[in-house]
This record gives structure tokens, C-alpha cells and sequence, in this order.
């Protein structure tokens, strides 16, 4: 049944999505690389998707994996046709993210190395359980302390970094 839905569902809606995508990109071949990883996640999330509802989807779906496409640097070179005006834009919004997100990368490493200095103890819990995502029951046992007493020391440790290093935090 998925399979057959699936097969009629993309050849009602390729050609829209397709559509969509060459309209932003105005490259024919990024389009159908767009339809295709449009229809792969479309098939991941068949059987959650209401029939009314898939046009919809397609559509906006189409148009953030597009945008996804124009956005990455290693695609701004792929695609000499669009507009320069278009091109200038992205590729300084590119630049404004990429440069925020390097401070906030060094900022990051080097908090984390200063609450590595203050109680290593703490950076531990932080790296594994808040960053890593680790069970806390699991951490927990492996320290010998109770969840509880995890949590508390997660909380000191937030609350030291939020003392010192907050403000810096909001400058960026």
C-alpha cells in the first residue's frame, strides 16, 4: 500500500515540486536534486501525512529545501544563473552567519574550558548529560551520586555560568 500510494503521489506532484524549485533556482538539473530529496522525505513520512494535506506539504517543503540548496556555499557555485542582486544577498547573509556562529563556537570553547579549570567535575556532567545527552540515571550511577545530587550539581554549574559569563554571552 505504501508503495503504490507513493508512486501515485509522485506522479501527481513532481512536476509542481520540480516547478517551485526551478522558479527559485532557475537551474533545471538543482531542481530535480530538490524533487528528489523532496520525495525522499516525503517517504520517510508517508504514513503520518493526511491525503488533504499533501499538496500542501509538497509545496513547502519544496520551497525550504530550495532555499536549503541556495543557502549552502558548495551550491552558490553551481548555479551561475541567478541574479546577482539575489546572489549578493545570500552570500552576505552567508557571511554574517557564518561569522556570528565562529564567535559563538570560540565563545562556547572557551567557557567550556573555563568551567573545565573551575570544577572538572561539572564539566563532565555538562558535556555528557546536557551537551551529550546522556541518560541522568545512567551518569548518576556510573559517579555514585543520586539523580538528585546530579541535577544540583548540573544547576551550580549552570548558574556559575550564567553569573560569569551571561553578559559576554549577549554582547555577541
Amino acid at each position: 500500500m505504501k508503495r503504490e500510494s507513493f508512486n501515485r503521489i509522485y506522479e501527481e506532484y513532481h512536476r509542481l515540486v520540480i516547478h517551485v524549485a526551478f522558479d527559485i533556482l532557475r537551474d533545471y538539473d538543482l531542481a530535480q536534486d530538490v524533487c528528489q530529496e523532496v520525495f525522499f522525505k516525503f517517504y520517510e513520512k508517508i504514513e503520518g501525512l493526511d491525503e488533504d494535506k499533501i499538496k500542501g506539504w509538497m509545496l513547502r517543503n519544496a520551497q525550504r529545501k530550495t532555499i536549503d540548496f541556495l543557502r549552502k556555499a558548495y551550491r552558490k557555485r553551481e548555479i551561475p544563473v541567478v541574479e546577482e542582486k539575489i546572489e549578493q544577498e545570500l552570500v552576505s547573509e552567508y557571511l554574517v552567519e557564518t561569522e556570528t556562529e565562529s564567535c559563538r563556537k570560540e565563545f562556547r570553547n572557551f567557557v567550556l574550558e573555563e568551567l573545565k579549570e573551575r570544577n572538572p567535575m561539572w564539566y563532565d556532567l555538562m558535556m555528557r548529560v546536557v551537551m551529550g545527552r546522556e541518560s541522568v540515571e545512567l551518569v548518576a550511577e556510573e559517579y555514585g551520586i543520586t539523580v538528585m545530587n546530579l541535577r544540583v550539581r548540573i544547576s551550580r554549574a549552570r548558574h556559575w555560568l550564567y553569573k560569569n559569563y551571561y553578559r559576554y554571552y549577549q554582547e555577541l
